[in-house]
């Protein structure tokens, strides 16, 4: 669980973020942002051309006003009025068939971007290694790819396109401005710089705030999925109220950080308003003494008054656009961050694709560390023949998982090489050799679906028949027959319907059902009844032959018929042969052997000794 006390942090951010964040400019950013759009040229450009056309419709109205004051209002001609009248009735309704065809457009865009966003975010963290998700809480990397993509398509369908409908809309109020009057023009044009320099000062803050609100609720999210998936251990231990603790910290801490932002804006907002407020306030003195004066008539004043209203109308947009950029952007830093996060296992330019394989595998000088201080495994050296099965022994934490994780090529080694019939897994193409190779946890993990679809997981297309004879090979068929609806039961999430034991089964069935050319079983029979796991064992000959196997286990019933049994203590290889041979020696396999011997010996009865058995520890 993630408790830290309460002066802890959740984080939610990588910690090379902030090089990151140094690293990529704005302008990088935002060309990223926009490309998604751009996919799209045709959509784009309809969209242009409707907010321009919509745009140029929603200038009339002031005119027409302007024109209904000078020209027929103050002459009293009702024909005239009435026409123009009917004109803009015309106006508004040719406005809504451009507006509703603009906000289509606009939100069709949006959709697409999302998804494309998110689709290509998704994509690259199926390829990342597992050393990517070592050090990640599961619900800070969802809330990147759903919250984080979120906040930037708004900037499309809230922003970008309003922001183009705003900046045509004030070039085309500035030009009517000055074709009516070129003095109060000047005078409201005034405010202008104003503006754009409180927004550009008030920017960097805002983009502050932001950048906060977008950190906690990853953190927000990241206790959310932790708390839910954990929820047995919590209420087991009786943590509820721990949990509620550090769930109410980081929630707090989000609250905080959108208060904090809400008060930033809360500030913003009135300071825009306030240089409108001195726009309005100068052009209707100076108009008003204009009219007086009989330089201007009523109507142009009350034309330019409509225009001055809508002229600041788009830079309040535009100011609200400018806090949706910070915003944006600062969702964009850690999108992009996954994205451009180095894959690590990759396939090379000149990858090499497996076909048909022996599965001879030779260990070569080959050393290994999650962290480079801190070694794993040292200097292994072991070759194993094709069709051999070899056990892994030892301690806890000796490196025995991170050995055929290796294997797997979830990690590459920091020096020596492994090599599959002589050619090194690192020239190998990643799908070639994933898919020669079966693997078992400990700990397995089911989709949501039913148990037939968990087993066909890595062969689809296989037969139901063939699911239904691997099921009986390894003692599965039975229990899963019991169940409601046989095959077609559903697991529900991580499998959360079965037992750790029925779970353990359907993983050995998906793995033996694409008949794997090397198979690896990690404690593949921890949790599974001694009688259980005696009908696996009178199975175990059939499910291992013709193909090389590693078994990482510590009950003598699974290692001692390995062909070799090799033995790991402080990352090294010590001791490795066959059973009788090790118990022969007085090494750390016999000492371990002993362990266990004593151990299980009173809890055994002698009809169930070779089925629970006397094996090494791991």
């Amino acid at each position: 669980m993630g408790w830290h006390g309460s002066g802890g942090h959740f984080a939610g951010l990588d910690d090379d973020e902030e090089d990151y964040r140094r690293s990529v400019s704005d302008w990088v950013l935002t060309k990223r942002m926009f490309a998604y759009t751009l996919r799209y040229r045709r959509r784009v450009l309809l969209t242009f051309a409707a907010v321009l056309f919509n745009s140029a419709i929603n200038l009339l109205p002031p005119i027409l006003f302007t024109w209904a004051i000078d020209r027929y209002i103050t002459k009293l001609d009702m024909a005239g009025l009435a026409i123009l009248a009917a004109a803009f009735i015309i106006v508004n309704l040719v406005t809504f068939g451009t507006q509703f065809a603009q906000n289509y457009l606009i939100e069709w865009l949006a959709a697409k971007m999302e998804y494309d966003m998110r689709l290509d975010a998704f994509r690259h963290l199926q390829k990342l290694s597992l050393g990517y998700f070592a050090d990640k809480e599961v619900g800070a990397v969802v809330s990147r790819l759903t919250n984080d993509i979120e906040k930037i398509t708004e900037l499309v369908s809230l922003g970008l396109v309003g922001v183009i409908a705003d900046l045509l809309t004030l070039v085309g109020i500035m030009t009517i401005m000055l074709w009516m009057d070129v003095r109060l023009s000047l005078i409201t044009f005034t405010v202008i710089p104003m503006t754009i320099i409180f927004m550009v000062l008030w920017g960097n803050r805002v983009r502050r705030v932001y950048r906060e609100t977008r950190k906690t609720i990853a953190s927000v999210s990241a206790q959310m999925e932790e708390s839910v998936s954990g929820i047995k251990e919590i209420q087991s231990y009786s943590k509820e109220g721990n949990t509620r603790t550090e769930f109410q910290r980081v929630n707090v801490s989000n609250m905080e950080a959108n208060v904090e932002a809400s008060r930033v804006m809360s500030a913003f907002w009135p300071a825009v308003t306030i240089f409108t407020a001195v726009g309005q306030g100068l052009v209707l003195w100076f108009g008003g003494t204009e009219v007086i004066e009989g330089a201007l008539t009523v109507g142009i004043l009350f034309g330019f008054i409509s225009y001055l209203s809508r002229f600041f109308m788009p830079i309040q947009d535009l100011s609200m656009f400018w806090n949706s950029v910070q915003s944006a952007l600062a969702a964009a830093e850690r999108i992009f961050k996954v994205i451009d996060t180095p894959i690590g296992i990759d396939d090379a330019l000149d990858a090499i694709t497996l076909d048909d394989i022996e599965g001879r595998i030779t260990f070569e000088k080959m050393s290994f560390g999650y962290n480079e201080d801190q070694p794993i495994l040292n200097d292994i050296n072991l070759v194993v023949e094709p069709n051999t099965t070899v056990a892994l022994v030892g301690p806890t934490g000796v490196g025995k998982t991170t050995l055929v994780n290796l294997l797997y090529r979830f990690y590459d080694p920091s020096t020596g090489r492994i090599t599959i019939d002589g050619v090194d897994l690192r020239r190998v193409n990643v799908h070639s050799l994933r898919v020669k190779m079966g693997i078992v946890l400990q700990d397995p993990f089911l989709f949501s679906g039913t148990i037939m679809e968990n087993i066909k997981y890595g062969k689809p297309l296989v037969s139901n028949t063939e699911v239904i004879a691997v099921s009986k090979a390894i003692g599965a068929h039975d229990f899963i027959e019991k169940l409601p609806e046989g095959y077609n039961t559903e697991v529900k999430e991580r499998g959360g319907r079965l037992s750790i034991g029925q779970r353990q089964l359907v993983s050995l069935a998906r793995a033996l059902i694409v008949n794997p050319r090397i198979l690896i079983m990690d404690e593949a029979t921890s949790s599974i009844d001694a009688y259980t796991e005696l009908l696996i064992q009178s199975a175990m000959n059939h499910v291992l032959e013709g193909r090389t196997a590693f078994i990482i286990a510590h009950r003598l019933s699974t290692v001692r018929n390995a062909d070799i049994i090799v033995v790991l203590d402080q990352g090294r290889i010590v001791e490795q042969g066959k059973h009788e041979e090790l118990l022969m020696k007085d090494g750390l396999y016999r000492r371990l052997y002993e362990m266990q011997f004593k151990t299980d010996q009173p809890e055994e009865n002698t009809n169930m000794s070779e089925a629970k058995g006397d094996g090494p520890g791991t």
